[in-house]
């Protein structure tokens, strides 16, 4: 499964569509999408923070700079 589809699925869980979770984090429904499919870090942390997960779950510790 790509961190993508992992993303996706945690939203999903969440019953959220795209523009509420872009609408809670600040971003507008275009750019959330692009963003799920390959985010930047700073919208990684707010991701990681609006769904209460740790950030590795959203993406790669090695993407992030991150020693496993």
């Amino acid at each position: 499964m790509t961190y993508g589809t992992k993303r996706r699925n945690i939203r999903l869980r969440k019953g959220l569509s795209q523009a509420e979770v872009a609408n809670a984090i600040g971003l507008d429904q275009s750019s959330y999408s692009r963003i799920e499919s390959e985010p930047k870090a700073d919208i990684l942390l707010k991701l990681a923070k609006f769904y209460q997960v740790d950030i590795s779950t959203l993406y790669p510790p090695k993407h992030l700079g991150i020693n496993s």
